[in-house]
C-alpha cells in the first residue's frame, strides 16, 4: 500500500465493515500531523498525498479556543496542526452533494482534539488530491 496515512485508516475501515474498534491498536494510537490545505467552506487536511475533510467535535473547537485564544481556526489554513485524539466513522451520504464521498459512503475524521505546530510551516512536494477520486480507493469501497 502506498505510504498515505489516509489511504490505510480509510481502507481498514472500510474493510472492517466500518468498524472503528476492529483497527489495528497500534494505529489508532497514533497522533495525526496534518496540512490544513483548506480552512473553508470545508476544513480540509493532508497527509501530503491525499486530502480528507475533519469533522471536529465541539468540545474539541472548546479545548482549542481555551488554549491558543490568540489563533482562531479558520487562520490554521496553510500550517500545520497535530491531531491528539480522533476516530472514524462510515456513514450514508449523498455522493452529488458530498465531494468527499463515493457511491454513497463517506469515511469521516472526526477531530476530539487537536493543537497548531505554529512555528512550523510544510511545503508540500506535490499537490494532495481527494482521496475518494483515487482509483483502489474506489474499489475498495
Amino acid at each position: 500500500m502506498s505510504a498515505s496515512a489516509f489511504k490505510t485508516l480509510y481502507t481498514q475501515m472500510i474493510q472492517n465493515g466500518g468498524d472503528y474498534n476492529a483497527l489495528p491498536k497500534d494505529l489508532l494510537r497514533k497522533d495525526l500531523q496534518v496540512f490544513v490545505k483548506e480552512a473553508k467552506p470545508y476544513f480540509l487536511v493532508s497527509d501530503s498525498f491525499f486530502y480528507v475533510p475533519a469533522y471536529f467535535t465541539s468540545a474539541a473547537i472548546a479545548d482549542y479556543q481555551s488554549k491558543f485564544p490568540q489563533v482562531n481556526v479558520l487562520d490554521l489554513e496553510g500550517k500545520v496542526i497535530v491531531i491528539t485524539k480522533w476516530s472514524l466513522e462510515l456513514r450514508r451520504v449523498n455522493s452529488a452533494e458530498v465531494f468527499t464521498s463515493y457511491s454513497g459512503v463517506e469515511c469521516r475524521l472526526v477531530v476530539h482534539s487537536f493543537k497548531p505546530q505554529l512555528k512550523e510551516s510544510l511545503h508540500p512536494t506535490r499537490y494532495p488530491t481527494n482521496l475518494y477520486r483515487d482509483d483502489e480507493f474506489k474499489t475498495t469501497i
